[in-house]
């Protein structure tokens, strides 16, 4: 599935401490309203890239992504991430997992997030070429 790539224009951390999806595709005006993201390339489609995937499911456990969040097992401090790549853009994904602090701070689908989950995600210094990879690993788990 090809993944639209919204234009932002600032960005700085993504999934490492606990926040990620909602259950509901984020309409556009809250999409306006969602920090500016500054990720140079789009978003991973077409096949697979394993190797990418590989990184990025070894990135998810030591970053601490798995601390709070699970693919496929139910919620824990924050929200289980099967299906995220297909409720979430692609900018949207980056932004909370290399910037939660301002996501939370800023973007509507995270302040319902951080409403619905005691534990506000944290900032675990992911940069936007380790979240491609937590992307491609969670995009490569949506057919499990």
């Amino acid at each position: 599935m090809i993944k639209r790539f919204g234009t932002f224009v600032s960005l700085l951390g993504l999934l490492a401490g606990c926040g990620g999806e909602a259950a509901e595709e984020q309409p556009a005006a809250e999409e306006a309203a969602t920090p500016a993201v500054a990720a140079a390339a789009e978003a991973p489609s077409g096949p697979i890239d394993t190797a990418l995937a590989g990184s990025g499911e070894q990135l998810f456990q030591t970053r601490g992504c798995i601390g709070c969040h699970t693919v496929g097992g139910g919620p824990l401090n924050g929200p289980d991430l099967q299906g995220v790549t297909d409720r979430r853009e692609y900018g949207w994904i980056v932004a909370m997992v290399t910037n939660p602090d301002s996501m939370l701070q800023n973007d509507p689908v995270a302040l319902e997030l951080k409403a619905e989950y005691p534990t506000p995600m944290t900032d675990m210094g992911v940069s936007p070429d380790d979240a491609r990879a937590i992307f491609e690993y969670l995009r490569s788990r949506e057919s499990q």
